[in-house]
């Protein structure tokens, strides 16, 4: 068995022998089978490192460009948030450290973004901006030295951020990922990008319900305008007056607030009176119209207020004595129509005087509840819809409804504001005068 076996074997291998030799283009596709092997195989030597070195240099460029993107990013928002916190405090101090804090708040190439804020380094510089071609041209950024702004000399409307990752910067260079390819270990990228204050229509709304005309007299212990002994000094000092039949009576042009005024501030010494809230609320008014007379920007304000009902009391005004006289015009009684009193301050903001290019605002107070005609949520909603509007609200007092007016800021986007007193009351809208918008235009 075994024999038969090897002569099938040796009979096979015989003919395949005799067909190779019968046969010879089977030998030479052999032959050229094991020639293109061997090119493909020196071809593969040669492509391999050239794929490499394509695909080394393809992650550098996709990590520059990343790196490019994130440095930008950094740069525009330390710039806002630079130039929001000049407008807010006007203080070069300030709009720096705002500037810096949110730059390292943004990483580049994986480590926050480091910014200088020394004058020398130039990578914070405050200025104006112009528009040389008109006001479809675009903006030109002209600095205005540092110094001058800080010392209040000049006034800048205006932030330059120069974000770097360099050789001079305090990050340096960026490592490559894979380095040596190109000879290269390292590369630089720069950004810079300028935040510039806006003009601004403004449309103020204001609270005259019956409310507003009343003064609450915390009365501190043991002192109390209601004894004979502060009456009739009351009567000395020509407030008060005694009637044989009626009793203690008010002089012509005096009455219960007047008389606790007086006794407030000149017999028990207790500092300035409260007074009406609507009186607080006019020497807020004038406060925030001081402050937009020293900026740089030219705002435009209205004036809308609102008790049962509401009133466009004028339109858009340069001339802010226009709007001081118009608010000491207005007299304070009836329910509070929040609502109402935002629907007639947009009438301002969509009417011929309005510039396309500023920015608009709202700004609602009130020292109540909204208790009478639509919702002041509703018009907000129905507001921020169809135009592109901020909202800013400020309550005033114990009786204001809080939660809702920071719902219409929220909605409006917006701050609400809360003040318990006339000072503050003041102070806040000397905040809203000074938070002018920024955009950023490189």
């Amino acid at each position: 068995m075994n024999t038969d076996r090897k002569s099938v074997a040796s009979t096979v291998t015989n003919r395949c022998a005799d067909h190779a030799a019968t046969n010879p283009l089977t030998t030479r596709s052999a032959i050229a089978g094991r020639n293109r092997r061997g090119a493909v195989l020196g071809l593969l030597a040669v492509l391999l490192p050239v794929l490499a070195i394509l695909s080394a240099f393809c992650i550098n460029t996709a990590q520059m460009q990343l790196t490019r993107t994130e440095l930008m990013v950094a740069t525009d928002a330390a710039a806002r948030a630079g130039g929001r916190a000049l407008s807010e405090t006007q203080e070069v101090s300030a709009a720096k450290t705002a500037a810096a804090t949110t730059a390292a708040m943004n990483l580049v190439n994986g480590e926050p973004l480091q910014l200088r804020t020394d004058d020398a380094a130039n990578e914070i510089e405050f200025g104006i901006t112009t528009q040389p071609n008109g006001l479809n041209g675009r903006y030109v950024f002209q600095k205005i030295p540092t110094a001058q702004v800080a010392s209040g000399n000049e006034v800048a409307s205006a932030m330059r951020v120069l974000g770097r990752r360099d050789s001079g910067s305090l990050s340096g260079r960026v490592p490559l990922v894979i380095p040596g390819v190109l000879n290269a270990s390292d590369f630089e990228s720069t950004q810079d990008a300028v935040a510039m204050q806006v003009d601004r229509d403004i449309s103020i709304v204001l609270d005259r319900s019956g409310s507003m005309s009343w003064i609450t007299f915390d009365w501190p212990n043991g002192t109390s305008p209601w004894n004979n002994t502060v009456r009739n000094a009351a009567i000395d000092a020509g407030v008060m007056y005694y009637h044989w039949r009626y009793g203690y009576q008010y002089t012509y042009g005096n009455d219960s607030d007047s008389y606790q005024q007086w006794a407030w501030e000149n017999y028990f010494n207790l500092g300035p009176a409260p007074q009406r809230p609507w009186d607080d609320l006019v020497a807020a008014v004038n406060a925030f119209l001081n402050v937009l007379d020293n900026t740089s920007q030219e705002e435009q304000v209205s004036v809308a207020s609102y008790s049962s009902n509401s009133t466009l009391d004028t339109w858009l005004e340069k001339d802010f004595q226009v709007v001081r006289d118009t608010v000491d015009d207005l007299y304070v009684g009836g329910n509070t129509a929040i609502g109402k009193g935002m629907e007639s301050g947009i009438t301002a903001l969509l009417a011929s005087a309005a510039r396309p290019y500023a920015s608009k605002t709202m700004v609602v107070m009130t020292d109540g509840m909204h208790n009478s005609g639509i919702d002041p949520e509703t018009v907000t909603t129905n507001l921020v819809g169809q135009y592109n509007l901020t909202i800013h609200t400020v309550t005033f007092g114990s009786g204001a409804d809080q939660a809702k007016m920071k719902r219409v800021a929220n909605k409006g986007g917006g701050k609400h504001y809360h003040a318990s007193s006339g000072a503050e009351l003041v102070a806040i809208f000397e905040e809203i005068a000074n938070n002018l918008p920024t955009i950023i235009t490189e």
